[in-house]
């Protein structure tokens, strides 16, 4: 029995899909370790993934405008997916600017429910998308499919034209004979 080729598409699909999925499974275990206490927090960890955090989350927000207001880009990205990161962003900026005003203690559990529940949401994000992206790939995705699919195309008739002047040519020579 002969297995089925995947086309170019199918083949990219799965790999963006997979690739989302495997940033839940990450998002998922990180999120289990640090609600469960086996990931613990210290001073130094939870400064940085705060700092870290108000700048992604920022981002997040910057990007959903971004892609909101720029007719430009919008075409080649997937809206659904800057609108469901948004309340992450929104969530993450008023974690951290409330981390930095009260300076909870890392041990607390601000930082042992405030921090997975972002984890657990991104988790839920990133599996909703794997599935989403992989029957409704990015815009972006099948502008490379269509621009792949014109070049062979191309490819072919250029192929057929060779065969066609090679057989007009092997005509003269044999009207020649």
């Amino acid at each position: 029995m002969k297995k089925k080729k995947l086309d170019m598409l199918t083949k990219a699909k799965l790999i963006y899909s997979g690739e989302l999925l495997i940033f839940a499974i990450v998002f998922l275990v990180f999120g289990i370790l640090r609600i469960t206490g086996v990931m613990a927090g210290n001073a130094t960890r939870s400064a940085i993934f705060n700092w870290v955090t108000i700048f992604g989350g920022s981002w997040l927000i910057i990007d959903l405008l971004w892609a909101l207001f720029s007719k430009k880009r919008r075409p080649r990205i997937a809206l659904i997916d800057k609108c469901l990161h948004a309340p992450a962003g929104v969530y993450l900026v008023s974690f951290d600017i409330y981390c930095f005003v009260t300076h909870p203690d890392p041990a607390s559990d601000v930082y042992r429910y405030g921090v997975p529940i972002v984890l657990f949401y991104l988790c839920s994000c990133y599996i909703f998308e794997s599935i989403y992206h992989f029957f409704k790939p990015i815009p972006g995705l099948l502008e490379i499919e269509e621009a792949e699919k014109a070049e062979q195309e191309a490819k072919v008739v250029a192929e057929q034209e060779a065969e066609i002047v090679e057989s007009e040519k092997e005509g003269d020579q044999n009207d020649q004979n």
